[in-house]
């Protein structure tokens, strides 16, 4: 779908192992909000994707697995996941190459950075507001094809798509 060509973070670490741009865990939905806190939140970055995506005819089930540009997590000694906060400053960047046409959603954290995010009754989600940062998207069009020289759009895997099912001979 897209490789990654430019990351002025890609040596992070923190103390524990973690590192950025999350792929281990998911996004927030009002519905983990709910049970951990009792309250409903709409803005959850579930929420914003799939508000986001309507417009193009996709629906909430659409919104899957999400790459947390960014957001530093992983997992501690004792296996737990955890979250750190967001160790970019302005000047950071993180640049893909589309290598299919692609529908690109953005959610910046309603926890912010991270610096003081917290879940349940005891959460202030404006105390999480105060620490939310811009993003910039940036579309660039390619304007020197010698760029690709060499480069082959993917191909589709040749499979059959069935998952192993044996479907029933069409008897007229």
């Amino acid at each position: 779908m897209c490789t990654i060509v430019g990351d002025s973070l890609a040596g992070y670490r923190d103390d524990v192992g973690g590192r950025v741009h999350d792929l281990l865990g998911t996004r927030c939905d009002p519905y983990v909000n709910q049970m951990l806190s009792g309250k409903g939140f709409d803005f959850h970055c579930h929420s914003n994707l799939t508000r986001a995506i309507l417009p193009f005819g996709l629906v909430e089930s659409d919104v899957h697995d999400v790459l947390n540009v960014f957001q530093v997590t992983g997992l501690n000694k004792d296996g737990q996941y955890y979250m750190e906060p967001c160790p970019a400053k302005p000047g950071d960047y993180f640049e893909l190459f589309a290598e299919i046409d692609l529908l690109g959603a953005l959610s910046t954290c309603p926890g912010g950075d991270l610096s003081m995010w917290g879940w349940g009754k005891d959460s202030d989600a404006d105390d999480m507001l105060d620490c939310c940062r811009p993003l910039a998207v940036e579309i660039f069009k390619l304007t020197d094809p010698s760029l690709l020289k060499g480069w082959e759009p993917p191909k589709s895997p040749a499979y059959s798509g069935i998952h192993g099912l044996k479907m029933p001979k069409f008897e007229p």
